[in-house]
């Protein structure tokens, strides 16, 4: 089949090409008959079978083509491991279109405790606005045994997303909490707000626009399934700020704090 953005095709000029992300056009030589038969195999183009005279042609162009990346194998992407378990938490409509984005998991919902933890595979918090208290237990309890979670709250008009937490290989939420707290201009004013936000305080509903649950849904998704099937996480080593009114996504990186830093409180 062929690779994500790539295809092959004639030219005007009556020439073949094959183009490829990024504005990439390559000119390639072969004959007709064989490079037709080859665009339409690999595009799925039922009922097309190949004369027994073209087959060791239509190969080479086939290993020709794989070779320089245009042609992967149907199976190159990985499954789902069977039984892999994600718990999600939170309230609103995110945790609902996520479980049926992950229908290829074994998904539980509910709150989060460090049971719950311990047996998952991966934790996903949805949570309105900011719990800074509750994440920090929540990362500790990761920590302690090496789960990754995941997590997105809104912030002001902006829906915030991660970053991933991998255990070992990538930032966690102290690391994430504590890069943002020296990057502040008023910590104390940013500490206290987020205190507000953990109490039983009267706060303002958050606003999911039209496109805010199936964004949101849809990027937890993606990097969760790729999580799971050993691929790269899309969004790995970076927190996203969706911004719904521009429909902008922002990526912060966001790396661990060396080890001898010390979190502020």
């Amino acid at each position: 089949m062929f690779a994500p953005g790539h295809h092959l095709y004639r030219s005007v000029d009556g020439s073949w090409r094959y183009s490829a992300p990024g504005d990439v056009f390559v000119r390639i030589g072969g004959d007709d008959r064989l490079l037709t038969l080859v665009q339409q195999l690999e595009a799925g183009v039922p009922d097309v079978s190949v004369p027994e005279a073209d087959r060791v042609g239509v190969e080479r162009i086939i290993a020709a083509l794989t070779e320089r990346g245009v042609l992967v194998d149907p199976d190159h992407s990985l499954p789902v491991p069977a039984g892999w378990k994600v718990h999600i938490e939170g309230d609103g409509p995110l945790p609902e279109k996520l479980l049926e984005l992950l229908d290829e998991a074994e998904c539980t919902v509910g709150c989060v405790d460090e049971h719950v933890v311990a047996r998952s595979d991966v934790i996903v918090s949805c949570a309105q606005w900011l719990p800074d208290a509750r994440w920090c237990q929540l990362d500790s309890w990761c920590t302690e045994h090496r789960t990754p979670w995941h997590g997105c709250y809104a912030e002001g008009t902006t829906f915030v997303l991660g970053p991933l937490s991998i255990p070992g290989r990538t930032a966690s939420y102290r690391d994430t909490r504590g890069r943002r707290l020296a990057a502040a201009a008023l910590p104390d004013e940013l500490i206290a707000h987020w205190a507000y936000l953990d109490s039983d305080a009267v706060k303002p509903a958050v606003r999911f626009t039209p496109a805010a649950v199936p964004v949101l849904a849809g990027l937890l998704a993606a990097d969760l399934l790729a999580l799971a099937a050993g691929a790269g996480v899309p969004s790995e080593g970076h927190q996203l700020v969706i911004d719904l009114a521009t429909l902008s996504i922002t990526r912060h990186r966001v790396l661990p704090l060396p080890e001898l830093a010390v979190n502020p409180a």
